[in-house]
């Protein structure tokens, strides 16, 4: 009988945000893949986290978001490849307006739509 390894989830007070930098700071980003990285907060500490995205691709981000282990993402857009792969490696995949601000999506991330 063939065993499978058992991975733990991700923490779900690590959340990644999608983001573009501006002199302002961070903020969601409409476009998935052309980002400037990501954002991660983390809920329980309050310390945050940018990890750039040099490559520009939607592959590049998925494997960037992937590698941060967040259990929670939140973007302005995801295709659907792309929201398959990250939901199967556990993360809970959620679409924020670009209106509001990086704080603001974090406090309000169990009443953002799922993507």
């Amino acid at each position: 009988m063939a065993r499978s390894a058992c991975v733990p989830p991700p923490p779900a007070n690590r959340i990644a945000i999608i983001v573009m930098k501006s002199d302002a700071g961070p903020a969601l980003c409409p476009f998935f893949g052309k980002c400037d990285g990501i954002w991660i907060v983390d809920t329980a500490t309050g310390a945050t986290e940018f990890r750039a995205n040099p490559q520009r691709t939607s592959a590049a981000v998925c494997d960037l978001i992937v590698a941060a282990r967040p259990g929670r993402l939140i973007c302005g857009f995801i295709g659907e490849p792309e929201k398959q792969r990250l939901c199967a490696a556990g993360i809970d995949v959620r679409l924020g307006s670009c209106v509001r601000t990086i704080q603001e999506l974090v406090a309000c991330f169990s009443a953002l739509v799922a993507a």
